[in-house]
């Protein structure tokens, strides 16, 4: 097991789309915070030099926490997720693709490892992902916005009902929190596009296929017509891994909800297992 793990990351490690993912991620910060400068010299009527200090709650709301936080929210919902089906979704069907799974399969090891070690590597991935993108918002927001204490307000991140202030120092160790619970979310994703995996030969079929489950759920279930569907989503259990950014942390729902992702995780990593233990790679 442990040299099949060693091998995978090997693989993972040699291929372009695991450096694609984090340019990819580096370009979307630098986005951010080109909307972020835009938006401050907007509504300060150009004095953009006062740092994105201009919100109509407070006037030091806009710091680099509050980048990091928008910039984390809208990429787990919309980016990160894309990168980690890419990866997942090609780990079997990639080798099939390239006509290497017969001969990995007909070494003597079992084909549960073979999954496992895989979906691993998926996992050690999502994290890296997760932690670097969190650590570079947190370096742009320190050299280009300026810190502060993590102020929150109702509004379009949904995160709180009322406002509310996490102190700058506390704030920090929150996003690292993030990092553990954002990957926990996203493992959701990755065993879905581990079972298409297994069962589609082609890896774009199997991501295509993951990302049209994720998307079309994540968008229904923040369409008003279906709220009494929404609970039902894995995208909208998937969601409580922001708990940890509130000021005060839900531990009741967070352990809840991260039962149900596990639940989700292990259910179809098993389902993955067990239809690849039956599976003809023969033909």
């Amino acid at each position: 097991m442990i040299t099949q793990l060693r091998i995978e990351l090997l693989k993972l490690i040699r291929s372009k789309g695991f450096y694609l993912s984090f340019v990819a991620l580096s370009a979307f910060v630098l986005l951010m915070l080109w909307g972020f400068y835009s938006y401050a010299q907007q509504k300060t009527s150009g004095l953009a030099g006062e740092q994105f200090k201009y919100t109509y709650e407070s006037k030091s709301y806009f710091n680099g926490l509050t980048f990091a936080l928008y910039s984390l929210i809208f990429a787990f919902s919309l980016v990160i997720p894309i990168f980690v089906a890419m990866t997942a979704g090609s780990q079997i069907a990639g080798e099939r693709r390239a006509g290497t799974l017969r001969m990995i399969c007909i070494r003597p090891v079992r084909r549960a490892s073979i999954v496992l070690s895989k979906f691993l590597v998926v996992a050690i991935h999502t994290y890296l992902l997760m932690a670097f993108f969190i650590g570079l918002n947190l370096l742009v927001g320190l050299l280009f916005v300026g810190w502060g204490n993590l102020e929150l307000y109702p509004g379009p991140l949904n995160l709180v009902d009322e406002p509310g202030t996490i102190l700058r120092d506390e704030a920090l160790w929150r996003f690292c929190y993030a990092s553990f619970s954002g990957t926990w979310a996203l493992l959701v994703v990755a065993a879905i596009a581990t079972l298409f995996s297994v069962l589609f030969e082609n890896p774009v079929t199997a991501v295509a296929a993951t990302l049209a489950v994720y998307l079309m759920l994540y968008i229904v279930g923040r369409i008003e017509f279906f709220v009494t569907l929404s609970p039902y989503f894995f995208t909208t259990d998937m969601d409580f891994w922001r708990g940890v950014l509130k000021p005060e942390i839900p531990w009741s729902s967070l352990y809840h909800y991260g039962a149900t992702c596990g639940a989700y995780i292990f259910g179809l990593l098993l389902l993955s297992i067990v239809i690849f233990e039956r599976k003809d790679i023969t033909n």
